[in-house]
């Protein structure tokens, strides 16, 4: 008997624990829509529409999210789907180009359109829908698939869509007053595939920002790698919460579980770092990596830096600013404004040098215009010297401050090099890419 095999639903033979990307700070919303932890409401007024859109792409190894209607409002007028990453945040998902959506009150599916067609049943208080992005299935270069689900079953086919050039953001539009509804999380997911309600991790979220790839275990500070290893899109990764600074300067992981191939890494990145980059591959981002022992800085190719590091050792990443350096001097706001004001109304002998210079010895007799002309030679050498002092804050906003990072194995200092911190800091990072990698991370080390 001849079966059809894209309309057999085959069992997901080890569901991906799921991962609920970083909302808090990492969404942009609307004018009429609000996000409370993992809470999305509508606030506008009338027809208005209100969009929360998660600012991480979908990637092969989170292609599908998820969320829970848990209060339909006046209409239940919600939709799910993925858009470009400039779509528009007072449009439902689909309405407009680049963008697709299935909706909850009517079932109909919106595909760069606002008319849509008949798709699947309806959504209310209770029910989840998910949206995924299929990036496995070929269906042409720039194309790809991307399906939905309600209470886990898949709804219709999937459909064909062009691939933004920078990818396909998860969308979630609320179109009437009071509905709300629970963002559940991300997880890989094929087509054609049954799953159970997401089983989310229970790792302190106030500890880890962003994760991609990974599971947590234990007391969510124990970490496995769950990717498929295949290539180096497939890093496996976990961004703390708190980035590293003078008073939290270092951290530590200990590998519990070389795997495969033992291609683990330890770094620093800035906060919207790729979730799929071993750190230290992109721009904004440093990383010491065990199987080869190479630094890497904002770039693929690495140097040679220290010993290799296998099961059972600990690799430490700390930081260290210059006691000069404005991050250090923020601390001490007064100390500061004491020394601008000290430089502000007076001037060493070589500024006394430059006032008297130029003024003729005959006028000094005359006092008024003698003392008038030192007034505008004093006001001009100080126009001067602010200017140069505007110049040099103005580079070192483009430059940005210069830390040293270094690294440890096993308590002991390998290297150190120096980097220019990004906007909003540094935040440690752990990285893993082949089968059976498993780490565990303290960020209150003894050492470092």
């Amino acid at each position: 008997m001849l079966v059809c095999t894209n309309c057999v639903l085959r069992l997901q033979p080890a569901m991906d624990v799921a991962v609920k990307l970083h909302t808090k700070q990492r969404y942009c919303t609307g004018r009429n829509s609000e996000v409370d932890g993992d809470i999305f409401k509508f606030k506008g007024e009338g027809d208005a529409v209100g969009v929360v859109k998660i600012l991480e792409p979908t990637s092969p190894m989170l292609n599908y999210y998820e969320y829970e209607i848990i209060d339909r409002g006046e209409k239940c007028a919600i939709g799910i789907g993925v858009g470009e990453q400039t779509y528009p945040l007072d449009r439902m998902p689909g309405w407009n180009a680049h963008g697709i959506g299935y909706h909850a009150d009517d079932g109909r599916l919106f595909n760069q359109d606002g008319f849509g067609k008949p798709f699947g049943p309806t959504s209310d208080v209770g029910d989840r829908m998910g949206c995924g992005v299929d990036f496995e299935t070929d269906v042409g270069y720039g194309y790809v698939n991307v399906f939905f689900t309600r209470n886990g079953q898949q709804v219709g086919e999937p459909i064909k869509m062009k691939r933004p050039l920078r990818g396909l953001y998860p969308i979630v539009g609320l179109h009437s007053a009071g509905e709300k509804v629970r963002y559940l999380g991300h997880s890989r997911r094929l087509p054609y595939t049954v799953i159970p309600p997401m089983d989310l991790d229970t790792s302190p979220w106030s500890v880890w920002l962003r994760s991609n790839g990974v599971k947590f275990l234990e007391d969510g500070l124990t970490l496995e790698y769950c990717g498929e290893g295949l290539e180096g899109q497939d890093v496996g990764i976990a961004q703390a919460n708190c980035r590293l600074d003078w008073t939290n300067h270092y951290f530590e992981m200990e590998i519990l579980s070389a795997g495969k191939e033992g291609w683990l890494a330890i770094g620093l990145a800035k906060s919207t770092y790729p979730l799929h980059r071993h750190p230290g591959w992109e721009k904004g981002s440093v990383g010491y990596h065990a199987d080869n022992g190479q630094l890497y800085k904002e770039v693929g190719k690495g140097m040679p830096f220290g010993p290799t590091c296998t099961e059972g050792d600990r690799m430490g990443c700390g930081i260290q600013f210059p006691a000069t350096d404005d991050t250090v001097l923020s601390n001490f706001s007064e100390s500061d404004s004491d020394i601008e004001r000290t430089a502000e109304f007076e001037y060493e002998e070589d500024d006394q040098e430059g006032v008297w210079s130029g003024l003729d010895s005959d006028d000094s007799g005359d006092d008024q215009d003698f003392l008038k002309q030192l007034h505008v030679k004093y006001r001009a050498l100080m126009k001067q010297k602010s200017q140069v002092k505007g110049e040099k804050r103005t580079k070192t906003k483009e430059t940005g401050c210069v830390c040293t990072v270094y690294f440890t194995k096993n308590g002991e200092r390998v290297g150190s090099v120096e980097c220019s911190v990004p906007r909003g800091g540094f935040y440690p990072v752990v990285a893993m890419l082949s089968g059976g990698e498993k780490i565990r991370v303290n960020f209150e080390p003894l050492t470092g």
